[in-house]
């Protein structure tokens, strides 16, 4: 900005959005207590210790300590600039920016908001192409024959990119944006003659979108026989500054309230699959872009439901796919079941064929937990020639068996392979059994520690937690308080003869005198706005976010007073008892009587500096 930030302005913005809904765009939230508790989307997690104070109106992890207001939360999470994020909150509140407090940009972000804007005109061009023009007529006819309405085409804007070298390079240099960027944007390419042209032509274009639901790039599908084989039948945007394949996941701005109410996702492999279900009636659907699931990709899922429905390809290429996704998205910590589909037929040619209730009928409903599909998957793998071949593939199916944590999932599989295989129940336990030792020997091999002699611990050595010292829960203790009074600010800035011993506490606490001298009220979702540094700002919202009651007396405030100002004296006093101790040794070994008493002389007298530091704490 070109003048300073208005404190007004930024309060006004504070106060006219409220926290828990911007994170829930990007987290799921639920309801815990008085806080609203979800995934921390700034490190991988399974269980949520990420919590939002609505009442206070900031946020802070348990896990990684990240924490601030919804100004950090949006820098963090989007790479922002304190005023751009100001800039884009006034905006979602429909707020006026002042005149004479325009964002200053970075290059980077100037680009960036450049190739924003073409990709919304293009995208926007695309789909006029289609619809109103004779350019489409052909896209139009192959999109009817494949069952896409009218209205399906409006929701996803799908377009046409003309079959041209320069339609859409004419169209963005006529609105002056750099055909340099605008290749680095993906929309233009260029070639090793220097030449610039249209990336996409001759092909139906399917704008891609980030989270919020902007145009970020796009996946181009030939028409049927309209190029030569040497030309990819679709191609996506390459890498740029808005576009990271890894982490995006098509229509998941669109689908994330439906997987939020449904409590599910539907995990596609491509585009047009996700549409024909969207069309069907399964508006839960999202989709990777052409690549392998990325544990990224897998994370964001798990921010936004518990449970996926995988459903790929019913080709060998989509059984390894799913296979490999399984792995993923189970260490994301998603629930995963696998949706069936006949050989070498996709979910959007199922849909087309069979309707959307069989589609619901015969594959969302008939979904496999994933011990089903990797037996399934592992008899597609053996061919049984022989006894042999049998006798591998029910070694390995019982390997995956072992592998359930419930003995009665265990017991029902064991059953079913028993009575497909013609085998009695108590070989194959007893097989089972044997396997079970032999993987339990093999994963405990990396493993030996130490025995222990005592058979109550079963081999297990259970360590006691280390405390905290007094006066470190005491600083925190009252930074809590002070937080949220100022007359206990106060107190303690009059009472405290010491510093607080832990440097960021001592930081934190200066900034509440400051934050207090300045006329601000007591609000600790204020305080934490006002604090600049981001570690400072991470520690007073883990800090704001304690469990403690609200009402604390006199005597408890001066009790931890009294512990941040003895600190000093109890390290002195530690410091001189080692000294004393030391001093009667050296006199135990010393050479000569006169060198005795010399050092005996010097431990008495310590030893008065350690009585009268004694009494100086009793009496407080």
């Amino acid at each position: 900005m070109t003048g300073p930030t208005s404190d007004e302005f930024v309060n006004q913005v504070r106060a006219a959005v409220d926290i828990v809904d911007v994170v829930g765009e990007y987290v799921q939230l639920r309801k815990s207590g008085r806080a609203f508790l979800g995934l921390c989307p700034f490190h991988s997690e399974k269980s949520p210790s990420f919590n939002v104070n609505a009442e206070r109106q900031f946020f802070h992890c348990f896990g990684c300590g990240a924490g601030g207001d919804v100004f950090s939360f949006l820098m963090k999470l989007e790479q922002l600039t304190f005023p751009e994020a100001l800039h884009k909150l006034a905006e979602r509140a429909g707020i006026e920016m002042p005149k004479t407090q325009q964002v200053e940009e970075s290059p980077e972000k100037r680009a960036k908001q450049a190739m924003q804007e073409a990709h919304q005109l293009v995208s926007k061009l695309y789909h006029y192409v289609l619809t109103e023009t004779p350019y489409g007529v052909e896209a139009m006819k192959y999109l009817e024959r494949r069952g896409v309405s009218m209205q399906t085409i409006a929701e996803f804007q799908i377009g046409f990119a003309p079959d041209s070298w320069d339609f859409v390079t004419q169209f963005l240099k006529k609105r002056e944006f750099s055909q340099e960027l605008m290749v680095e944007a993906g929309l233009l390419a260029k070639s090793d003659g220097g030449k610039v042209f249209d990336r996409f032509r001759g092909r139906i274009m399917f704008p891609i979108h980030d989270t919020q639901g902007n145009v970020i790039g796009f996946g181009g599908r030939l028409l049927d026989g309209s190029k030569p084989k040497s030309q990819p039948k679709y191609l996506n945007s390459p890498e740029s500054l808005l576009f990271n394949k890894s982490a995006t996941l098509f229509n998941l701005h669109r689908a994330r309230p439906y997987i939020r109410k449904r409590k599910q996702a539907l995990l596609f492999e491509g585009y047009v699959d996700v549409i024909s279900a969207w069309q069907a009636g399964f508006p839960q659907g999202i989709a990777t872009l052409g690549t392998a699931l990325t544990e990224q990709q897998a994370r964001m899922i798990r921010r936004n439901v518990d449970s996926v429905v995988l459903c790929y390809d019913g080709d060998a290429a989509g059984q390894e796919a799913t296979s490999k996704a399984i792995h993923i998205l189970q260490q994301a910590g998603l629930i995963v079941r696998v949706a069936p589909l006949p050989q070498g037929v996709d979910p959007d040619d199922y849909i087309r064929q069979y309707g959307a209730e069989a589609f619901s009928q015969q594959v969302l409903l008939q979904a496999m937990p994933i011990t089903a599909f990797r037996l399934k998957h592992l008899r597609s793998q053996i061919v049984i020639n022989d006894e042999t071949d049998k006798a591998r593939l029910i070694a390995k199916a019982v390997e995956i068996i072992n592998e359930l944590e419930s003995p009665v999932e265990r017991d029902m599989y064991l059953r079913q392979l028993a009575d497909e295989y013609s085998l009695t129940l108590s070989d194959l336990k007893w097989e089972a059994k044997r396997v079970y030792k032999q993987q339990k020997s093999e994963r405990q091999r990396d493993k030996v520690s130490p025995a222990w002699n005592n058979s109550i611990n079963n081999g297990k050595v259970t360590l006691a937690k280390t405390l905290p010292p007094a006066y470190h829960t005491a600083e925190r203790m009252l930074l809590y308080y002070m937080m949220r009074n100022q007359e206990i600010a106060a107190r303690v800035q009059e009472e405290c003869s010491a510093h607080f011993q832990v440097d960021e506490h001592d930081a934190l606490a200066a900034y509440l005198y400051a934050y207090y001298a300045e006329g601000n009220p007591e609000d600790p979702g204020g305080f934490i706005h006002y604090v600049q540094d981001d570690l400072l700002k991470q520690l007073a919202s883990g800090l704001a976010m304690m469990e403690c009651k609200e009402d604390v007396s006199d005597l408890e405030i001066g009790d931890y007073i009294k512990q941040v100002n003895n600190y000093p004296k109890r390290a002195e006093l530690e410091r001189l008892r080692e000294e004393q101790r030391s001093l009667h040794l050296q006199a135990a070994a010393a050479d000569s009587e006169d060198a005795r008493k010399q050092l005996e002389i010097q431990a008495a007298l310590t030893g008065m500096k350690i009585l009268e530091l004694e009494n100086a704490l009793k009496e407080g």
